[in-house]
Parts: C-alpha cells; structure tokens; sequence
C-alpha cells in the first residue's frame, strides 16, 4: 500500500521523540525478527545511532514490507500501556491515527489492529492480512443443491435471478459479522472470518442463511422447486496470498469443501469438531453429532414443530 508522505514524517516524528534506537529496534523485531539495525543503517556497532536516523531507517523498512498500519497498532499500545513499567508519550500520535482513518482504515479495540472501514471498502483482506504470513481463520463453504439439474430445468435469467438471490442473503448475514467472501462460482461459495469469535459467527452466519432461505423458499422463490443449499464450517491455519487460485490450495479450505461435498446433506450446516469445542453450548447444542468412521461431524438443519 503506497502512503502519504505526511503519515510518514508524523511517524519518523513519532518514535524519534519519543524513545531511544533500542527501543525503536525492540518493536521493529516484533514484526520483522531479527531487524539489525546498525547493519540496514551501516553505522558500526560501537557507534550509537542517533535517534532521527535510526527512526528515517525503521519506517523506510516498516513501509518497504507493508507494516505501517500494525508498526502503528504497536505505537498506540506503547502509549496506553507502556513497557516495562515506563510509560511512553508518543508525540503526533493522535495526527497519525486521524491520517490512517482518512486512508479508509478504523481501528479494532478488540483486537488492537487497523481494519478497512466497512462502509468505504470490502476486500478478501480486511486491508491487514499479508502475502505469506500464515492466520487462523474460519471459513463457511455453501454449495447451492442439485445446481446441473436446476440450470437444465430452468431458464437462464431464471437461475441468474435465483443465484444473485442467494448471494445477496449470504451477503447480509456475513456483513454483519464482518465475514469476506473469499470465492464464489455463482451457486456458490467460500466465505472467511478473522476477527473475534471468528467460529461463532461463521456458525451463526450459517444457521441464518439456512433459515432465510427458508422463507424465501415461502415467499419469493420462483422456481418450481425448492431452493437448497449445504454449508460447511470449518477453520484453520491459511497462509494468505492474493492469488485465489493457491488460497483453494490451502489444507484447511480443503477440509471445508470436503465436509460439505461428502458429509452435508441438503438442506443442513455441518460443522467440524475443530470448530464444535471453539463455541459455547447454547450454539453447540444446536448441533447433533454425526459420526463416520473415526470423524464425528455435527449437524443442524432447521426443524419446523
């Protein structure tokens, strides 16, 4: 991400009024391990580096890897919490943070990162994941049922209709937990959650499709069927790439497809023993195990009294 000029001299400012080199290095390496640096400044190991050199050094390093937006999460938790008994007051600290919110960016308290503001962008990234650094996430994995069969019986604008119907419910339960889709093939798709309880609203984002697709089945399905889905949560280690071809390569989202291919019937949401024991019981209990062989899955479909 290219940044303003301005951002990074109220950085340089930032830390080189505020700490010495060895702090400044202290925080570097716990984004880049290892960072030397006398060796990136080229100044001897017996000579102390003055404070605006190392500070023009770190941030030139920092912006080169594209770690500005965490670099500064770091700063903020410096300034509110310290280190080591000592506390810091970081200098345009508050002009730094208000020129990362005009970029597009807000900052997530709960997890103490910069996030891309929702209501100016929607990428596969949330702006904050990068090129081969490996995450947990929870992905939601929906196939639409009986989609050859769908496509031979009805027209085409038809099933396009009836698929962006589908996408747009999908849309609204994962938007408001913050979900991404990561791919999508028209009857249907993988959707990936990071942030929070990652598991439980995948879960949740799930059950809610289930059930809104039941009522559009009632009301506005226009086909002479039925419309129904199988969707799979299961979560994971993801090295992330912006190459969606080698993200479907990943083992993880493998797994995901597998469970909803050969262990979700029609009409229900499959879950993962790995995503089971990372939720509470009054979501857990919502799901009846399914066992086969050595696996055990857990199964909810919608029951109607």
């Amino acid at each position: 991400m290219k940044y303003p000029g301005s951002l990074i001299s109220k950085c340089i400012r930032a830390i080189s009024e505020s700490m010495d080199s060895r702090t400044m290095t202290a925080i570097t390496r716990e984004l880049l391990r290892g960072y030397d640096l006398h060796e990136r400044t080229g100044f001897p190991e017996s000579i102390p580096i003055p404070n605006l050199s190392a500070a023009k050094q770190i941030i030139s390093d920092i912006v080169k890897e594209d770690l500005l937006l965490p670099f500064v999460s770091l700063l903020i938790d410096l300034h509110d919490k310290g280190r080591q008994g000592r506390r810091y007051q970081i200098p345009m600290l508050r002009q730094v943070i208000k020129e990362i919110f005009d970029l597009g960016f807000i900052y997530d308290n709960a997890n103490s990162i910069f996030v891309e503001d929702p209501r100016i962008r929607r990428t596969r990234n949330w702006g904050v994941l990068h090129e081969g650094y490996e995450y947990n996430i929870c992905f939601l994995r929906l196939d639409i049922a009986g989609n050859s069969s769908l496509v031979r019986r009805y027209p085409e604008n038809l099933i396009k209709k009836t698929y962006n119907d589908v996408r747009a419910i999908v849309n609204e339960a994962i938007e408001k937990r913050d979900g991404r889709i990561w791919s999508w093939e028209g009857d249907g798709g993988l959707v990936a959650f990071y942030f929070g309880n990652f598991h439980v609203s995948a879960i949740l984002s799930a059950m809610e499709i289930n059930h809104a697709l039941f009522m559009y089945n009632m009301e506005e399905n226009r086909l002479g069927s039925p419309l129904v889905v199988r969707i799979a949560v299961h979560g994971g280690s993801v090295e992330y790439t912006d190459n969606e071809e080698n993200l479907m390569k990943s083992e993880t989202v493998k797994r995901a497809y597998e469970i909803e291919q050969r262990y979700t019937p029609p009409g229900a949401v499959t879950i993962s023993e790995v995503v089971k024991v990372m939720v509470d019981e009054v979501v857990a209990n919502e799901f009846a195990p399914v066992r086969d062989g050595n696996q055990t899955y857990y199964a909810y479909a919608l029951q109607l009294e």
